[in-house]
């Protein structure tokens, strides 16, 4: 796909060469101008793909240039440098008003305007938004899989930084050269990240500031990371707990063994039982690869598996929305429930992800999905099966919401002789449902601080009790692009759902005693969020640290506003970020953002926060 040609209209002689000369480096065919009248007859004669005008030239210093231009002004993208954005500029995520946008410029060097004007040429030959500032574009692995947008932004020649909750790719001219992951560098960061990106990102041009550490080029790069995600599958599947200790068996055998290099570097990390992730975190090979050697090690009998440390484990339900990498790290089971669409049963998280749902939500408009919690048989047999080891604490979606905790509440019942019954070791096992009065990023926060408790020794009738005091402080608000699927659900009136749509007004959604209810309302979306920050405010002091999380149901314009506005102004200690799945998907609908925070006391904090990086 050819680049785009540009036209620069600007009376700044200094500005319009440098633009000039930076746009012709990146790659695009640059026409430039020095006022209206050359400017207009350039547009006219030549058709160029975009125009840069700086605001004080008349005629480019709003539409009316695309309105001369005619039919073929509907092609054209006008990018305005300066001036101030009118009410009719702002669109709703994804889209942009007309073929206009206008860039913030004021007080930037010439370097600064090219980097921003680039962001947005960047933007819309890949198909990403910007943020409010153009210093970066946002995007959703959900529309954009990684594997799709690196060939793009090699087509498009990036360099920058592409920045997500899972890590850090760096690129220069469209190649990756590094890849950051926790304390994880290079390929094998990149293969986590290709395999646990799920939610959104954020795309900075420019020099990456990093120091090329990957010579692989992109398609043998991907290669690499599709092959360890397999390996990492078929691993996790064959081996015990991933919080389990690795221990070595050093048998009659063992000096007459030849190991491969993998193998060797393995053993001299088991001098003593040590648990697997930290295995896995310690060498520099692909995740999936440490996996499966330490398989095979187990095969030969050089390797035991002593179970977890700790006595309690967290199930809860994939309305959490929690992303399968921070679950499997805290030893957290997700339930799945169901969404049916149609004469078609799929489990969530397992058949069907966010990215493939809303893609249907958005091909199938005349069946509107319907949903189903887990049944009492799926939790009695996840129930047997955790409760011969460990004691459990199952946390849910709130009991005004779905049938989830009720259904869990029977299946506890029939299992009473199972918890009566002391185990070989003489403990007696422990089962308690918690109504968390919460849903998605509520839930999930609420589930990975059980999972922390648990790991921290707190027994299940302790982690409940605290959990029920707790919920009271989850406060969580959030904003629909829509009230029809609300009211399709049947979770929200039909009349009041009609008369938000029809008069413009944005509803500002909470849970108050575990149900969905109107908090507030703003006109127009872009006053949403501030009207959440303002709310909140209201319900925490914005001195003291908070935990907190945004899940958003393929909107990452406006959940990256919102995390803007939240870091401005509250102390976070903890920032989780989630796709919304399909069950919650199912009645929020695309474009929904949700923020939860949850304000501790001294006392809690110690208890709920992040696990030390060895556990």
């Amino acid at each position: 796909m050819a680049r785009p040609t540009i036209l620069v209209v600007d009376s700044d002689d200094s500005r319009r060469k440098s633009l000039a000369r930076g746009l012709a480096e990146l790659g695009y065919e640059v026409v430039s101008a020095r006022d209206e009248v050359d400017g207009v007859r350039f547009a006219k004669g030549l058709g160029p793909s975009v125009i840069v005008a700086d605001a004080a030239v008349p005629t480019f210093g709003n539409a009316a240039i695309l309105e001369e231009l005619g039919a073929t002004g509907g092609q054209t993208l006008l990018i305005v440098l300066g001036g101030e954005a009118g009410e009719e500029e702002e669109g709703e995520e994804g889209e942009r008003p007309g073929g206009l946008l206008r860039l913030p410029v004021a007080g930037l060097s010439p370097v600064g305007v090219l980097r921003k004007v680039h962001t947005a040429l960047v933007g819309v030959e890949v198909g990403l938004e910007a943020d409010s500032r153009f210093e970066s574009l946002l995007g959703t692995f959900q529309r954009l899989p990684l594997f799709d947008l690196l060939p793009e932004l090699k087509r498009t020649v990036v360099s920058g930084r592409l920045v997500m909750e899972e890590g850090e790719i760096g690129l220069e001219a469209g190649e990756v050269i590094a890849a950051r992951s926790g304390k994880v560098r290079g390929v094998k960061a990149f293969a986590r990240i290709a395999r646990t990106a799920a939610a959104s990102f954020r795309l900075l041009l420019g020099p990456s500031g990093a120091t090329r550490e990957i010579k692989q080029d992109l398609v043998s790069l991907i290669a690499v990371a599709i092959e360890d995600q397999h390996r990492f599958e078929e691993a996790t599947g064959k081996l015990p707990d991933l919080a389990s200790r690795a221990r070595l068996e050093m048998g009659p055998a063992f000096f007459s063994t030849q190991f491969s290099p993998s193998q060797q570097a393995l053993l001299a990390l088991m001098q003593q039982p040590v648990a697997v992730w930290r295995l896995v975190d310690s060498l520099p090979a692909p995740d999936g690869e440490v996996l499966e050697e330490l398989w095979r090690l187990q095969q030969m009998g050089f390797v035991t598996f002593e179970e977890p440390e700790y006595a309690v484990r967290i199930l809860t339900d994939s309305t959490a929305d929690l992303p399968p990498e921070l679950a499997l790290r805290h030893g957290i089971h997700v339930i799945p429930l169901s969404v049916i669409f149609g004469e078609e049963i799929l489990r969530d998280g397992i058949d069907i992800t966010p990215g493939k749902f809303y893609q249907m939500l958005e091909a199938r408009k005349d069946v509107h999905p319907r949903t189903s919690p887990p049944s009492k048989g799926s939790f009695l047999a996840d129930y047997a099966a955790l409760l011969r080891r460990y004691d459990v604490v199952s946390v849910h979606i709130s009991e005004k919401m779905s049938l989830t905790a009720a259904n869990a509440r029977e299946a506890r019942g029939e299992l009473e002789s199972v918890l009566s019954q002391p185990r070989a070791d003489g403990t007696v096992p422990s089962l308690e449902i918690v109504n968390s009065k919460q849903v998605s990023t509520g839930l999930g926060l609420m589930a990975l601080f059980a999972a922390r408790m648990a790991r921290r020794g707190l027994p299940a009738a302790e982690i409940r009790r605290r959990l029920e005091v707790m919920r009271e402080r989850f406060h969580l608000l959030f904003v629909v692009d829509t009230l029809d699927y609300f009211v399709r659900g049947g979770r929200i009136g039909r009349a009041r759902g009609l008369i938000g749509n029809l008069l413009g007004i944005k509803p500002i959604l909470g849970l108050v005693e575990g149900e969905v209810t109107p908090i507030d309302k703003v006109r127009q979306g872009k006053a949403a969020h501030p009207k959440v920050v303002e709310l909140l405010k209201q319900r925490v002091d914005p001195e003291k640290p908070v935990f907190a999380g945004i899940g958003h149901a393929s909107a990452p314009v406006w959940s990256g506003r919102l995390r803007e506005l939240l870091e401005k102004n509250f102390k976070i200690a903890e920032f989780i970020l989630n796709e919304i799945g399909p069950v919650v998907g199912t009645h929020t609908g695309p474009g929904c953002v949700g923020v939860v925070m949850f304000q501790p006391t001294e006392e809690e904090t110690p208890l709920i926060e992040p696990l030390p990086t060895t556990d």
